[in-house]
């Protein structure tokens, strides 16, 4: 399995999470979800999170990683590999001293369907060499 971890989900016109379980069946129908899905190796399990639980006010809500809710994701999946989306998603990785793949946020607007394709092969050899 692949754990995804993003920044933090926050509320919009479409989209008024309350909490992480709403976001989460939201996000795949979202711009952010629709990016992530290309970073999606095929026949693979995926798990996407936050780095934080905390649910912003809007798009330019952004909280620090919280540690120790991705290192209790980490638990509770124990994931193959883990892929860390964004800035604050890597900067969490590091001080946890994770070994994860870094790839931009899905709701990057500059990201194109290249870099997703060239992020999915990566996670997809990795997960390959790490079960080999």
């Amino acid at each position: 399995m692949i754990l995804f971890i993003l920044q933090n989900a926050y509320h919009s016109d479409k989209y008024h999470f309350r909490n992480s379980e709403e976001w989460s069946e939201d996000l795949i129908r979202s711009h952010t979800g629709r990016r992530l899905k290309e970073m999606f190796p095929v026949g693979i399990n995926v798990v996407v999170v936050n780095a934080s639980p905390l649910i912003g006010e809007s798009a330019k809500s952004c909280f620090n990683a919280d540690l120790s809710y991705i290192q209790e994701k980490i638990d509770r999946y124990r994931p193959a590999i883990i892929c860390a989306c964004g800035r604050i998603a890597q900067n969490g990785c590091r001080k946890l001293n994770l070994d994860f793949v870094s790839a931009p946020h899905p709701a990057w607007r500059a990201l194109t369907k290249v870099q997703t394709k060239q992020i999915r092969n990566i996670l997809k050899e990795k997960y390959a060499i790490n079960l080999g």
